[in-house]
């Protein structure tokens, strides 16, 4: 599968043909346990394709709307918790979760390592074409609240959650800018190569040395889901960021190709690894993203 052109485009429009054919058909319930005097936190459940239940858990800030809205991508992990961020006192903030994580984990179970060679046969089985629509389903889901304003959207997210928030910028023409930190190379056969052992790329080498014969095919099915697609299509602002000993989930030679395919794209790298900038980042991230969406 070609990673640009009329096929890939044709693969994404299908997959987003077949998602909208599915109603959200949310349920929303308060959880005390996360929710304080500032905001107030809901679980949420909403059809994904398929009709496969999702997970969420909704953070609505106290006081009168609209508000702008964050989604924070899932990484690749089989808990997603619901981290503190400031941004939550005037955004309404949807932390997401993908099928086989917890909370979304029926009827299938996601495994880590495992996750990223299911059904990597052929890009129709491949467990990310059901993992990138989750990500347009959380973003369905979040500008289906009537408290959000719609022209104020943003998306984040580290590793995988990376790679899912430029899923988001690529078929989600209205979400206003995405934070991505060290995004997941899947599909980038020389991700694959730098990666060596370092998990969570290393995953895709040790099934390549259990089945040396299936490399080829495994390749030309990831081609489809390559950030670096992705990257081409999104218009909207981007802060990306990286870590110059990172290996496992960005090296930074794919960091700088990715930066250098987005029409507006700001990359920071940082000493470190797939962690990039910690909590340096972090205080950076937050700052632009309350800049993007009107806050500052």
């Amino acid at each position: 599968m070609a990673q640009s052109g009329v096929a890939w485009d044709s693969y994404w429009r299908q997959v987003d043909d077949d998602l909208g054919k599915v109603s959200l058909e949310q349920d929303i319930e308060r959880s005390d346990f996360y929710s304080e005097a500032e905001w107030t936190v809901y679980n949420v459940h909403c059809n994904g394709l398929g009709g496969y239940r999702l997970f969420a858990r909704l953070s609505i800030p106290t006081g009168d709307g609209p508000f702008p809205g964050l989604v924070q991508m899932p990484d690749y992990q089989s808990s997603v918790d619901i981290p503190f961020t400031s941004l939550r006192r005037n955004m309404v903030v949807l932390n997401a979760t993908h099928r086989g994580q917890r909370g979304s984990e029926t009827p299938f179970r996601a495994s880590y390592p495992g996750l990223l060679t299911q059904g990597i046969g052929n890009s129709s089985s491949y467990i990310l074409r059901r993992v990138y629509a989750d990500a347009l389903r959380m973003l369905d889901l979040l500008a289906a609240q009537p408290v959000v304003d719609p022209q104020r959207i943003a998306a984040a997210g580290a590793g995988l959650g990376g790679t899912l928030a430029l899923v988001a910028g690529a078929f989600r023409p209205h979400v206003k800018a995405l934070a991505v930190d060290t995004p997941l190379m899947v599909g980038s056969p020389d991700a694959v190569e730098l990666a060596g052992d370092a998990y969570p790329l290393g995953e895709l080498n040790d099934y390549f040395r259990a089945y040396p014969g299936r490399r080829d095919a495994a390749l030309d099915t990831m081609a489809v889901f390559s950030p670096l697609a992705l990257a081409e299509r999104v218009t909207c602002p981007v802060l990306l960021s990286t870590g110059a000993r990172d290996r496992g989930q960005c090296p930074p030679p794919l960091g700088e190709e990715l930066a250098g395919r987005l029409r507006h794209g700001e990359l920071r790298q940082y000493p470190g690894g797939s962690e990039g900038g910690g909590y340096a980042h972090a205080v950076v991230r937050t700052r632009w993203l309350r800049e993007q969406t009107g806050l500052a």
